[in-house]
């Protein structure tokens, strides 16, 4: 496992970012409002996902990133919500 920082680049609004390894998820969230920043441990030898929540006024830019790779980048949509999930 690596020591990996975990960070989201927000001006306001609330999230939720949780980072599951293969099919098992420890319930808890890495990231959780008002944390815009956290050390994760991922592994080399196991797929790791995540999936991001976040509710903010339309147009709100943000960006998800692991150290300095961009997991996720955009705007909060007319709805107030951006949902995404992918691999890390």
């Amino acid at each position: 496992m690596v020591e990996r920082t975990l960070k989201l680049e927000i001006n306001d609004g609330t999230w939720m970012v949780n980072i599951t390894t293969d099919s098992n998820d420890d319930g808890k969230y890495e990231l959780l409002h008002p944390a815009k920043e956290a050390v994760v441990n991922i592994s080399d030898e196991h797929m790791q996902g995540f999936d991001y929540s976040i509710a903010a006024h339309e147009g709100t830019p943000y960006k998800l990133l692991l150290d300095d790779i961009v997991l996720a980048e955009g705007a909060v949509n007319g709805g107030g919500v951006a949902r995404g999930s992918g691999v890390v």
